[in-house]
């Protein structure tokens, strides 16, 4: 219960709600146990221990019965886009995330369609977005040469977002690409929340910087 409760509330809670969300949940469970701890005594010389346990292990059961309906459309409205975490975690950059914060990139994340041709950002814009590559290559430009032709399973726009700075070079569409685009906040969130993902990242800012790229 634990566990499923967690991940539901990752999947359909904000970014910027999560922190207070699961405050709320871990003082429902505090003082759940401090309603159990004053009340199980009372329950014993009422009912013997065997009628408290009964009492105890009843309680769970009646609650979700009681609004299995409610959980079922929460739990109906979690869905999470299987072939998006699929593409995710083939990358290098989220392929150590642990499930729910890798759910939590997924359910954020915008399809884009991109015709070829189409510039994505410009060198020295402010970057607000990292992209996921689903299909199609784009080339990245920087000071009008190319370093880089990235294709389908490639992620680009990581620099501005982690070094809190702007673009350090543009990237446009190639061929016709389909992008999958993750706002700011849930980015940073997972990758800077997880030690193994975070020192991934740098490692391959680290890398662009110095070919340069994006």
């Amino acid at each position: 219960m634990e566990v499923t409760g967690q991940t539901l509330l990752q999947r359909v809670t904000s970014t910027d709600l999560l922190a207070r969300i699961f405050a709320f949940k871990e003082g429902l469970a505090m003082a759940a146990w401090g309603v159990g701890s004053a009340t199980v005594p009372l329950f014993v010389r009422l009912a013997g221990t065997r009628g408290a346990l009964l009492f105890a292990g009843t309680i769970v059961p009646l609650v979700v019965l009681l609004r299995l309906r409610r959980l079922a459309a929460v739990d109906a409205a979690a869905t999470i886009p299987a072939v998006i975490v699929a593409l995710l975690r083939s990358m290098p950059l989220f392929r150590l995330l642990p499930p729910p914060a890798l759910d939590g990139v997924a359910v954020t994340a915008t399809p884009l369609a991109v015709p070829a041709g189409e510039t994505i950002f410009q060198e020295g814009e402010q970057g607000d977005r990292y992209y996921a590559i689903a299909d199609g290559a784009v080339e990245v430009t920087h000071a009008g040469k190319r370093v880089a032709l990235l294709a389908r399973g490639e992620g680009f726009g990581e620099i501005a977002l982690l070094r809190d700075g702007v673009r350090t070079a543009s990237v446009t569409a190639r061929t016709d690409a389909r992008l999958l685009a993750v706002e700011r906040e849930p980015f940073l969130v997972a990758v800077t929340g997880h030690g193994a993902t975070h020192g991934r990242a740098e490692e391959i800012t680290s890398q662009r910087l110095a070919s340069p790229a994006q």
